[in-house]
């Protein structure tokens, strides 16, 4: 992503908790105190994360709309073996045999994701409230490595360098039949004050990394061409 920092203009800020969004006064609060006002604003935030931070200036059926969308989500276990070559594969799926349903090989992606002679898996668990993780902690990291030397990509013998947990709260969005309605409501309602939508998980849509490079280009040229409609009203 650096690659794309020369062509920004403008100030870049991150790392910045936004703790508040004040809609109809089109305000963000941040965490440490400050305060900012926007004209038109491009959110990639999670779409009921949003929501959640404008508290009780939504209205009832935005809220409902919001607490409509249904996810999925993914616990990563990492785990660094003191081999290489496991696997000419990038990603490996497992069909229901195993706590996980994905192994990513991070040594494969790229030579940089790995000491030289070692291995990088990241073993992907879905789970939600209709199927909670059967284990966490230490029990998930020891069953992953119990089950990886069960499925042949790696052996009893091989180190373990290291392991640790990710959780990615909202991984999968869930495409039921009130996705779309839900969306529009919130679309409709955020836009009324200045919001658009753009990404994955703002949009609540199942975006690669090339879709969501669009989706962000998609935005800004929305975002534009509403700003020259009113000037020139």
């Amino acid at each position: 992503m650096n690659g794309f920092l020369p062509h920004i203009k403008g100030r870049i800020e991150t790392g910045a908790e936004v703790s508040k969004i004040y809609a109809n006064q089109h305000i963000v609060a941040l965490a440490d105190g400050r305060q900012y006002r926007y004209e038109r604003m491009i959110s990639t935030l999670v779409l009921p994360e949003l929501i959640r931070l404008m508290g009780d200036e939504v209205p009832p059926e935005v809220r409902k709309a919001a607490k409509g969308l249904r996810h999925v989500s993914v616990r990563c276990v990492n785990l660094g073996i003191g081999r290489d070559n496991l696997t000419d594969k990038h990603w490996i799926y497992y069909a229901g045999k195993t706590v996980f349903h994905r192994i990513f090989v991070q040594g494969n992606a790229s030579p940089f994701c790995s000491p030289p002679g070692s291995c990088g898996l990241t073993c992907e668990i879905s789970y939600s409230p209709d199927k909670p993780l059967p284990v966490d902690g230490q029990a998930l990291i020891d069953r992953c490595i119990k089950e990886c030397i069960e499925s042949g990509i790696i052996s009893a013998e091989d180190e373990i360098i290291t392991a640790n947990q990710i959780d990615i709260p909202y991984a999968y969005v869930i495409y039921d039949q009130s996705r779309k309605e839900n969306v529009e409501t919130i679309r409709k309602w955020l836009l009324l004050h200045g919001i658009t939508l753009a990404g994955r998980y703002s949009e609540w849509e199942y975006y690669n990394s090339d879709h969501a490079f669009i989706a962000g280009k998609a935005a800004v040229e929305k975002v534009r061409g509403s700003a020259y409609r009113h000037s020139v009203s």
